[in-house]
Parts: C-alpha cells; sequence; structure tokens
C-alpha cells in the first residue's frame, strides 16, 4: 500500500525554502543523509550536502556523478538519499546557469544502490513518480505539491531500498 499526500506549497527557486516541502522531508529522513543537489537550504538532519554550485552551502561542491563515484570507492553508505536536480530543460537554464543533470538515470539505476545501507529511503523530487525504477526499491509514499494556478504539480517519491546494501 502506497500512502498518498497532497501538499499546497509556495513554488520557491530552492525547493526546500518551502516549509511544508521542507517539513515532509526532515520527517522523512533517518540517519545518514546524502543530499545529492543540495540547493541552498539546510536541512535538521546528519545531511552530506553536495552542489555543483559553489556559491552553495555544501560538503562537496562537485558533479553528482563524480561524487558517487567516489562515495562508491570509499565505500559510503547512506540510509536516506534526497535527489532534488534541476526538474526540467528551462529550469536548469534560467536559475541554474544550464547546469542540466542528463545522466539523472545512470546516477539512479547505478550508483545509488550501492551506496545505501539496507531498508534505506530514498527521496525523489520531479514531474512523475518514477524514482529509482528498480525491483529492489518499493514506492511507499507519494506526495503530490500542488503550487497553484497554472503552475505544473510536482512530486515527491519515497522508496525504501529492499536491496542488501551490496549492490
Amino acid at each position: 500500500m502506497i500512502k498518498l499526500y497532497y501538499l499546497k506549497a509556495t513554488p520557491h527557486r530552492y525547493t526546500f525554502q518551502s516549509k511544508k516541502l521542507k517539513r515532509f522531508i526532515e520527517k522523512r529522513c533517518k540517519g545518514k543523509v546524502l543530499n545529492l543537489f543540495a540547493g541552498k537550504t539546510l536541512l535538521n538532519c546528519d545531511e552530506t550536502r553536495v552542489d555543483i554550485d559553489p556559491e552553495m552551502p555544501a560538503d562537496y561542491h562537485m558533479d553528482a556523478e563524480e561524487y558517487l563515484k567516489m562515495a562508491v570507492e570509499k565505500d559510503l553508505k547512506f540510509d536516506t538519499v534526497i535527489l532534488d536536480p534541476p526538474w526540467n530543460y528551462r529550469k536548469a537554464r534560467e536559475k541554474y546557469n544550464g547546469r542540466w543533470i542528463g545522466k539523472f538515470t545512470k546516477i539512479k539505476k547505478l550508483y545509488i544502490p550501492k551506496i545505501l545501507n539496507p531498508n534505506a529511503l530514498v527521496m525523489t523530487l520531479g514531474y512523475n513518480s518514477g524514482g529509482i525504477g528498480l525491483p529492489e526499491f518499493k514506492k511507499i509514499e507519494i506526495a503530490l505539491i500542488y503550487f497553484g494556478g497554472d503552475l505544473n504539480d510536482a512530486i515527491i517519491t519515497v522508496e525504501k531500498y529492499r536491496g542488501d546494501g551490496d549492490a
């Protein structure tokens, strides 16, 4: 059974500047958290922050795929992963100096399972509910975010990793 939530939120340039979205995410964070596209807003959790933009408060200012390669090499493991990349080309071009996460499918399928502890949670934000899309991930919650007016809704997909952490 998948729990469904409906949240009305004010849109912000940085996703977690919306207090409702920030609370929704923080409430689900457990253990060691990887915030792979961290942005501006600090979360109230044990967060490792990765953002390519040197202006953002992050532990690592580097490309997401490069960070994940390093994490796999160092055998780093996380209990929660937050994936909130730029959601579309226009948003990336206008708000992130053209940085676009074209390798997102590769990142989700090749690297994410290798950095997770058993029973870890992955929260993916975007315009679809696809999440990671691998059989060892079970969708447990979906939140539909209504921003009002004619703005597109967004979706948060929360999945539980059923693998053994040795993908």
